[in-house]
């Protein structure tokens, strides 16, 4: 057992205690790209407000 977690480990390029916030790769740029959307979301609603405020 103890094997297959040194081998695990090794295999893991330097991700494998990502304790202390450290996230992998893929797990930051998801963070990001979900921030992004956001705040591209936030942007459209203010557009669209914008809009129909001179509509009127």
């Amino acid at each position: 057992m103890l094997g297959r977690w040194i081998k695990g480990s090794d295999n893991d390029d330097g991700h494998a205690f990502r304790g202390n916030g450290k996230l992998t790769p893929e797990q930051e740029e998801t963070l990001n790209l979900k921030a992004q959307v956001k705040r591209l979301e936030m942007e459209r609603e203010i557009l669209k407000k914008a809009t129909v405020f001179f509509a009127k």
